[in-house]
């Protein structure tokens, strides 16, 4: 009989353990990056960076447009001043139509532009004396360059590709930062389920031990003050059990926030199994200051105040713009005599602008950029130190968090082996039950600490990996540099 119980309950525990699904907590990080609405949203944001980014670049290749004016008609009375200086009023009613084809380059190197284009236009005089007239531009050729002026799109280019970088490391880091909230709620939800199996533990024994109490105060062995003791450690046990069902609830609800619906039968398994080595914090340091977007938001600040600089130092000096201009034209009354025998036409001019008393404007505008760029690269050797004081500093807590998990796996061992002698003894009489429930205590509590202690290491050794964007397991980076 005692066999045939023993081989039911280990089939009725296997069909359990079957029915059951472990999801582990590199499992819950993959669902979440999927499932999550955070993702989602880290994954758009970078998207729109890459294609702004695109549309910057798109804009320095050639660009080919058409515009016209059809049909432009208008009827007014238009004011002709006579020889005599009187004046004479002429209603005039006409039609002026255009349209044209053009290609420009922007030259992101010097600042100025190319262009070639192509117009025909029509203008129809309607009334006793209507005529027609076309003007063709078959081919014109323009070329603007600025002179001793600042260059913006050079500037602005230079800034484009450093905002496109920017936003793949700060994709990285949100998904690194998304993982360490998965790791936070898979934690709550693990420990929950195993403070819920521990008070299902504890309310299993301390109903045995209530049992055992009122069979000594029955023959009386003990006093009806210690039975009420172990009475009242049984009826919080009972009440923790209730406690825990409703923790592992809402701590389930929470991570599911994040990795989507789990299965009814989803259980946490412990990630016990951590990194080989420890992480170099030389190796960390330098990482750090080649991956993260820190980096990039300092240099992007240094380039904004070098680029503030650059334009209050040209301000200062002549300014010129050169446009030349090279093309064919042709008018004549019908369309045909519009586009025969073109004749050329050329444009040369140089405009310039000279700064000569501006009450000292111009150069307190040059030093206050002066200063301001000086800040700026103080402002960026600051971040640099600071930065290797983080990295480092989290480098030697993950090192120090790795040997304190084992120290307290050992702890919980122990903790565990000085509760089951306790019981054993307390069972034979030996041992009263102030210290069986100060051993229950200390085994609660060292689990406890176990388990904090396996969570903080996981969080510590995520949060290294958002600051280097490296994972150091693996030895790559954490982000894709765009080509």
């Amino acid at each position: 009989m005692n066999k045939c119980f023993w081989l039911v309950l280990f089939c009725t525990a296997s069909l359990l353990s079957a029915a059951q699904t472990t999801i582990t907590l590199q499992q819950a990080m993959e669902r979440a990056e999927l499932n999550s609405p955070l993702a989602r949203q880290i994954h758009a944001r970078w998207e729109s960076s890459r294609w702004m980014y695109r549309s910057a670049r798109a804009f320095l290749t050639p660009q080919l447009g058409l515009n016209g004016d059809f049909p432009g008609y208008q009827r007014r009375i238009n004011q002709v001043v006579q020889p005599d200086g009187t004046f004479l009023f002429i209603p005039v009613q006409q039609a002026l139509s255009s349209g044209g084809l053009s290609l420009s380059q922007q030259i992101p190197f010097t600042g100025g532009s190319i262009s070639l284009e192509s117009r025909l236009s029509r203008g129809d005089i309607f009334g006793d004396q209507g005529s027609t007239f076309w003007q063709s531009n078959p081919l014109l050729i323009s070329l603007n360059q600025p002179v001793f002026r600042f260059n913006a799109l050079k500037w602005q280019w230079r800034q484009e590709k450093l905002r496109l970088e920017l936003a793949g490391r700060q994709q990285a880091e949100q998904l690194e930062e998304l993982r360490m909230e998965v790791i936070a709620r898979y934690f709550d939800w693990y420990i929950a389920r195993l403070q819920l199996s521990n008070a299902e533990q504890n309310r299993n024994i301390n109903d045995t031990i209530y049992r055992i109490a009122k069979g000594r105060f029955g023959v009386g062995k003990i006093a009806e003050n210690e039975l009420l003791q172990v009475e009242l450690s049984y009826t919080n046990a009972r009440n923790a059990v209730e406690v825990q069902q409703v923790q592992v609830q809402l701590a389930q609800q929470q991570l599911e926030r994040f990795t989507g619906k789990l299965e009814a039968s989803s259980i946490p398994t412990a990630p016990v199994a951590l990194p080989a080595g420890d992480p170099d914090p030389s190796k960390a340091r330098d990482e750090a200051l080649s991956n993260r977007s820190d980096n990039i938001n300092q240099a992007i600040s240094l380039e904004q105040a070098r680029r503030n600089l650059s334009e209050a130092k040209l301000s200062r000096f002549p300014q010129a713009n050169i446009n030349l201009s090279y093309g064919l034209n042709q008018t004549g009354s019908s369309f045909d005599q519009a586009l025969q025998a073109p004749v050329n036409s050329q444009f040369a001019g140089l405009g310039f602008s000279m700064p000569i008393f501006g009450m000292g404007s111009n150069r307190a505008a040059y030093k206050s950029a002066q200063y301001a760029y000086e800040a700026a690269v103080s402002a960026n050797e600051f971040g640099v130190q600071q930065l290797e004081a983080e990295v480092i500093g989290m480098a030697l807590q993950v090192s120090q968090l790795k040997k304190s998990v084992g120290i307290s796996a050992k702890a919980d061992t122990i903790a565990r082996k000085r509760f089951e002698v306790a019981g054993n003894r307390y069972r034979i009489g030996t041992v009263d039950i102030t210290n069986l429930l100060i051993a229950q205590s200390e085994k609660d509590m060292a689990f406890i600490t176990y388990m904090n202690t396996l969570r903080d290491f996981w969080m510590a050794w995520y949060r290294l990996r958002r600051l280097t964007l490296y994972d150091f397991e693996k030895s790559t980076r954490l982000y894709v540099q765009e080509p």
